[in-house]
């Protein structure tokens, strides 16, 4: 007899809707002043190399569209990691998807010239209040 526990499947409900890309910067900026501060966790797939790589998490700053160079525009995803500013860059976006899962919190999804990479969103959990002595 299995003392095991069963796993119950759970179906989750995502929903994802691509942004066009006309709407990116107003777009960005308006998530970006939603989700200030949200734990933030980056997963880059490298499509030459076929590699993940991921971030660890770190609160938000801003992430928004760069468009100095109009010919190389960019997104920018800047956290807080150990009191230093960090700024992930997405270069030459082609695609930008807003991705909800029930429960599990906001994702972007950013194609890029050589990645796609899926930004995570968390909600920061309120710091319990300090005891005093």
């Amino acid at each position: 007899m299995s003392t095991k526990p069963r796993k119950r499947h759970v179906q989750e409900s995502v929903s994802t809707v691509a942004v066009p890309s006309e709407q990116w910067s107003g777009f960005l900026h308006h998530f970006s002043r939603q989700h200030r501060g949200w734990s933030t966790r980056l997963e880059t797939y490298d499509l030459d190399t076929r590699e993940n790589v991921f971030s660890p998490e770190a609160p938000l700053e801003s992430i928004d569209l760069d468009l100095e160079d109009e010919k190389n525009p960019r997104i920018n995803v800047i956290v807080h990691l150990d009191n230093q500013v960090v700024k992930h860059i997405l270069y030459r976006p082609s695609q930008l998807v807003l991705q909800s899962a029930d429960g599990q919190g906001e994702s972007l999804r950013v194609e890029t010239v050589n990645t796609d990479t899926t930004v995570h969103f968390r909600e920061a959990q309120p710091r319990a209040p300090l005891l005093s002595d």
